[in-house]
């Protein structure tokens, strides 16, 4: 029996209804990529029936989600600041909040007249700092301790800029691998502790790499680590700007080797980025 595509997306809807809070977009999302059309486009069509190959795909592809696996990993993307991005297992999946780290960098580089040079490290799928470079002509580097995120990195720079960009790809465990100075370094560094990781990284997150999501035991050691280390890959007048957990800020604030510090508050009211200009005295 051929179903049509809003009696298929019903049915899927009730399928994922107990492990999804957004069961129907979750079913148009999928078929929408199984189709190779617009979501918006499904919708005009959702009189129209499918056939029974692509009905195939699409359940199997609705499994994957009852198994909780996300729905960025089953459709291969994800939308983030101005486009939409390839995401696989091997990066963490960009969320909303992360886009106030973009904003920031931006706001900060039009506040200059020259070409800076930006360092994105703990890169991922590469989103922030492809984001930046989108918005404002810069000397981007993308850095990463894992080959597998600056694979992807990559695959995103060659989707976005087909054109070409001189962009670089540095392997390297933070600043290890790093040689020069920057005007601008951007971070969203692992910052779950321990009993964080036990108590959220479950059913969906547990698909994406732990290794994005682990910060150490209290779950700001990477982020401490990175501000102390930054002081000789800023230049002068550089500042960064890392993504911070739910306590971050409560752990930096008091930080004496930060000359100027910004915090800024994610859609919940979360201290989510902070600006710092992590200089040390002249004394």
């Amino acid at each position: 029996m051929t179903l049509k595509i809003e009696e298929i997306l019903s049915q899927a809807a009730v399928k994922i209804g107990n492990i999804s809070e957004t069961p129907l977009l979750d079913a148009e999302m999928i078929l929408a990529n199984v189709l190779k059309i617009s979501r918006f486009d499904l919708i005009l069509k959702r009189k129209e029936s499918i056939s029974v190959q692509d009905n195939t795909k699409f359940q199997n592809d609705l499994n994957r989600r009852t198994n909780f696996e996300p729905v960025a990993y089953i459709t291969g993307e994800k939308a983030f600041f101005e486009d939409v991005f390839y995401v696989d297992r091997r990066v963490l999946i960009p969320r909303p909040e992360t886009e106030f780290l973009v904003l920031k960098a931006i706001e900060h580089l039009k506040k200059t007249e020259k070409k800076c040079d930006v360092l994105d490290i703990c890169c991922g799928s590469g989103c922030v700092g492809l984001s930046i470079l989108r918005v404002m002509d810069c000397n981007l580097t993308l850095s990463d301790i894992l080959e597998d995120a600056l694979d992807v990195s990559r695959i995103n720079a060659e989707k976005l800029f087909p054109e070409g960009k001189d962009i670089r790809f540095i392997k390297s465990d933070l600043f290890s691998s790093i040689s020069e100075k920057f005007d601008v370094i951007t971070a969203n560094p692992p910052y779950l502790s321990k009993s964080d990781m036990e108590k959220y990284v479950t059913g969906a997150m547990a698909f994406e790499p732990a290794a994005a999501f682990y910060g150490g035991e209290s779950g700001i050691e990477k982020t401490i680590e990175i501000i102390d280390a930054s002081f000789d890959f800023l230049k002068p007048q550089g500042i960064l700007i890392l993504e911070l957990g739910h306590e971050g800020a409560g752990y930096i604030k008091d930080l004496r080797n930060i000359k100027g510090l910004e915090i800024i508050n994610d859609y919940s009211g979360i201290e989510r980025v902070a600006v710092i200009s992590p200089r040390r005295s002249e004394n």
